[in-house]
């Protein structure tokens, strides 16, 4: 299978992975002629979609967990978000402990832990999609830092949770196209605190967990919020979480912006290592990311157009490629190895 853009849909191309709306699928894996659903998908945000077609047939692409586990989380902080936003007090966590079990089974189980993080999300249920991403690549993290099963659980509710606050911020501001004004970034700013103090009321929510909540935008140079705390003033786990927080948001669509390509992002951590980012573990965590992910359509240094068939673990800037176009546009269909000829660079990904 590969990834392509919704709008690039041609009518070859079968669907690989089933597309679900509100929990429910709304295409099967198998349809054809999925050109003719472009424009409903997109009106529903769905601008990437995995497909089937004479050049992906056996490119393989390895969850890092579950699609139903995966459904599962959005289904629960979904519910669970909703009762917060209509003032309930007393939540029962009792889901969201079970889904978090599963996660951590999932992932220590999972010897590709972090081969590949893209997951197709849509742009209108971006915080709840975010929440289990967050949560997913904060455990996927701690297992890769040596952390026990009961440390993973703590650390993967926290990312689970770790944007509650926002449920207490005006739609207004969480939805905006736009820039935020400095009064609205001002409150923003306060979900932290917000998502902190309402936790603080819920006893099976570990102390570890909370500390997620408040300190996942602090920055190691001190100029984060909402203590401007530096160094190792910030507890691990929230160093841990502004990392998985960062990453998940920049590979996403949002409403006033399209997602960067996971290079992109990744280059950016890097870039901003020991400034924004805690140094010891952006250097665990970037090189088990496929900065090119299986099934993503790259353009090559000579011209070549090519499509990610796997990766060379460790390399995370050399996977091994199959060309379908040569640089005059002839139609090819043959592997290359970038660890084999490092002459050649990836220069675009076109999804």
């Amino acid at each position: 299978m590969r990834l392509v853009l919704t709008e690039n849909l041609v009518e070859d191309m079968e669907l690989a992975k089933p597309i679900y709306e509100n929990g429910n699928i709304l295409l099967n894996k198998g349809v054809d002629r999925l050109y003719k659903y472009k424009n409903k998908l997109l009106e529903l945000g769905i601008k990437h979609l995995y497909v089937e077609d004479k050049y992906s047939y056996d490119i393989e692409v390895n969850e890092v967990i579950k699609d139903s586990t995966r459904r599962t989380g959005k289904k629960i902080v979904t519910n669970t978000f909703d009762k917060i936003k209509k003032g309930f007090l007393n939540l029962n966590t009792k889901d969201l402990k079970n889904v978090i079990e599963d996660i951590t089974n999932e992932l220590v189980f999972n010897e590709d832990v972090l081969l590949n993080l893209v997951s197709l999300k849509n742009t209108s249920d971006y915080t709840y999609e975010h929440s289990v991403n967050v949560s997913v690549i904060c455990i996927a993290l701690g297992k890769m830092l040596g952390y026990s099963k009961n440390e993973l659980f703590k650390l993967g509710m926290g990312g689970m949770l770790h944007d509650v606050g926002k449920i207490l911020i005006p739609e207004k501001i969480l939805t905006k196209p736009e820039s935020l004004t400095e009064y609205e970034y001002f409150i923003m700013k306060n979900h932290p605190e917000l998502g902190f103090n309402y936790l603080q009321q819920i006893e099976s929510i570990s102390p570890l967990s909370r500390i997620v909540v408040y300190s996942h935008h602090e920055r190691v140079d001190g100029s984060g919020y909402p203590r401007g705390l530096k160094g190792n003033e910030i507890h691990e786990f929230a160093r841990v979480a502004a990392i998985a927080d960062v990453f998940d948001a920049l590979t996403s669509d949002r409403v006033y912006r399209s997602r960067w390509p996971t290079y992109k992002a990744a280059e950016y951590i890097m870039n901003n290592t020991e400034k924004l980012f805690d140094y010891q573990l952006v250097k665990k965590f970037l090189p088990q990311v496929s900065f090119y992910p299986n099934g993503a359509e790259v353009i090559l240094s000579c011209g070549y157009r090519a499509i990610v068939r796997a990766q060379n673990i460790g390399f995370p800037t050399r996977p091994i490629l199959r060309v379908i176009e040569d640089d005059e546009g002839k139609e090819l269909d043959r592997e290359l190895d970038l660890l084999k000829h490092m002459n050649i660079v990836i220069t675009k990904v076109i999804v």
